[in-house]
Parts: C-alpha cells; sequence; structure tokens
C-alpha cells in the first residue's frame, strides 16, 4: 500500500502560527490591524497564531497580502521553521 498522507500535521500547523506571528510582528502589525487588512477576524488571526486554527488557501492569500508579502515567502518561512524543528523528517527533493 502506498504511503498515506497526514490530513493533520500539528508540528507543520504550528510551524505556520510561529511563522504569521513573527512576519506580523516584522510588519509592526497588531493582530487587529493584520485581521482588517486581511479582511477576517481578529479572533482568526489569535486562532491561526496559536496553532488552533489552520487557514485555506483563500485565508493565507488574504493574510499575505495583509502583511505587503507573496503567498509563497510566507509559506516558505513557516516551512523553514517546520524543518529546522523536524530534522528527521525527509526532504522532497528539489524539482529544478
Amino acid at each position: 500500500m502506498a504511503n498515506c498522507m497526514k490530513r493533520q500535521n500539528e508540528q507543520l500547523v504550528t510551524a505556520f502560527a510561529m511563522a504569521l506571528s513573527e512576519q506580523r510582528e516584522r510588519a509592526q502589525l497588531t493582530q487587529e490591524e493584520l485581521a482588517e487588512r486581511a479582511d477576517v477576524s481578529a479572533r482568526f488571526i489569535s486562532f491561526l497564531e496559536t496553532a488552533r486554527r489552520q487557514p485555506s488557501l483563500s485565508a493565507l492569500h488574504a493574510l499575505s497580502k495583509g502583511l505587503g508579502m507573496q503567498m509563497l515567502d510566507l509559506i516558505a518561512e513557516a516551512e523553514r521553521i517546520y524543518e529546522e524543528s523536524n530534522p528527521a523528517d525527509p526532504k522532497v527533493p528539489d524539482q529544478t
């Protein structure tokens, strides 16, 4: 049987939470200010930053725009944090 993809990866959700919080603070925004820019609730931002929720692609796009960055860069930051905290996790080979 092929390897099954985990539908919930708590370490990855935590890494995204850390990346979002770090990028928000780097942009010198409060949760409320980011929420307004991204057209979401401050409670949603709080849930994301405490790893109690994970964003949809649409929310990820809105958050990135609210932070003034590309979605790719926010995801890359979350991936960097994830890989630093999970060194035994197999890396995907570079496709270039």
